[in-house]
């Protein structure tokens, strides 16, 4: 049977969504600082506290950084925690997010997708997802609204795996996904919560009986061992999502089964590989393109690089797309993560969207039909004035 088919049909945006999951989980505790684009997680989140259809413990904190903090500390105390945030917020919170992945605690974080200042933007933009890319986190990217929701109930399922644990980050894009309403599948309070499961502890700290440490220093003498075993559970964080999204497509009756999605040709001679909310416009361009593809990478950290490389072969032409720029570098780096993977393609970067500015199918067509005037050495700013 489609499970999808008994669902629960609502139009909510991304916030919203993710508000449902969360409610549905009803987390031990929950840290938060508001910001645009996810102040209203916090706040939609707090109105179910106050009219107590959950029992999670709500705390307001003074700064990122500390609803950060507050998370970690319930974590290792073995409580199910969870914090949203975004850009500067993010930022600010990066000192924690090491010690919470240098400890390996499964706590879920929302990050609304935005641009990093200066100048000033509250629209959208990877730069704060890339920024903290190498903090230890899993990264799942979302493309809309129900895969905010999806990924939320996944993602805690994922964290608190006995061969992971290790923290976890779901992303969406700002705006284009965190304020777009669309009609959305919510599966039944019952449903959803079989699925995530009971909170599961591991050496909690209020386990008097067994008392640990967090976060102790470490000498030279074990600290590599430490960063190698934390490695050892990033990698299973990939295996465990591939198991998850697998579980939850057959579970619910949607969704891919795959870390990475293609949409479009079967054999196509040219692909995007894309991140977020832009690969919808992009299904629209394939379409009038014909022979060609969107690959999508459904989680960003791990990197699935295995799995590119098989949806990528036999590609002639790639062009991995950015919305981030490359600050110094020679590419962007999605588009420096592609060609890495040592494909026999030619590869092009694409740089667009960058606070919001708006690229449409159309735009995707003209950059695929111009595919050999692309520098093979710098990207291509899309739409970008003289």
């Amino acid at each position: 049977m489609n499970a999808t088919k008994n669902a629960i049909t609502k139009t909510l945006d991304g916030n919203a969504a993710v508000v449902e999951a969360l409610r549905q989980i009803n987390p031990d505790v929950f840290g938060f600082y508001p910001i645009t684009p996810t102040s209203y997680i916090g706040e939609g989140f707090s109105k179910l506290v106050a009219d107590g259809k959950v029992n999670t413990e709500y705390v307001c904190a003074e700064s990122e950084h500390a609803a950060c903090s507050i998370c970690v500390g319930a974590a290792a105390a073995g409580g199910r925690a969870v914090t949203a945030t975004a850009s500067q917020g993010l930022i600010l919170m990066a000192e924690v997010l090491w010690n919470a992945s240098g400890m390996r605690l499964p706590m879920v974080l929302i990050n609304g997708n935005r641009a990093l200042s200066a100048p000033l933007s509250i629209h959208c933009g990877h730069d704060d997802l890339y920024a903290v890319r190498d903090a230890g986190w899993g990264q799942l990217v979302a493309k809309n609204a129900q895969e905010a929701y999806d990924f939320t109930l996944c993602a805690f399922r994922i964290a608190e795996a006995e061969t992971v644990r290790t923290p976890v980050m779901v992303a969406m894009d700002c705006f284009h996904t965190t304020h777009t309403t669309q009609k959305i599948f919510l599966q039944p309070d019952e449903a959803a919560q079989k699925f995530v499961g009971e909170t599961v502890q591991k050496n909690p700290l209020l386990d008097i009986e067994n008392p640990v440490s967090y976060g102790n220093f470490d000498k030279p003498d074990f600290y590599m061992e430490h960063k190698r075993a934390q490695l050892e559970g990033q990698k299973k964080l990939l295996e465990e999502t591939k198991t998850i999204f697998k579980s939850f497509a057959k579970t619910f009756g949607r969704g891919s089964e795959s870390v990475v999605e293609k949409i479009g040709a079967e054999n196509p001679d040219l692909a995007f590989v894309a991140l977020g909310s832009v690969c919808g416009t992009l299904e629209r361009a394939v379409k009038k393109l014909g022979n060609a593809a969107v690959i999508r990478p459904r989680i960003f950290r791990p990197f699935p690089a295995e799995e590119l490389r098989d949806k990528l072969s036999g590609v002639k032409k790639i062009i991995v797309l950015d919305r981030c720029s490359p600050a110094g570098a020679d590419w962007a780096p999605l588009g420096t993560e592609v060609r890495s993977l040592g494909l026999e393609a030619e590869i092009r970067n694409g740089i667009y969207g960058l606070g919001s500015r708006e690229t449409h199918a159309d735009d995707f067509v003209a950059l695929a039909n111009n595919f050999e005037k692309l520098s093979t050495e710098t990207p291509h700013w899309i739409n970008l004035r003289d």
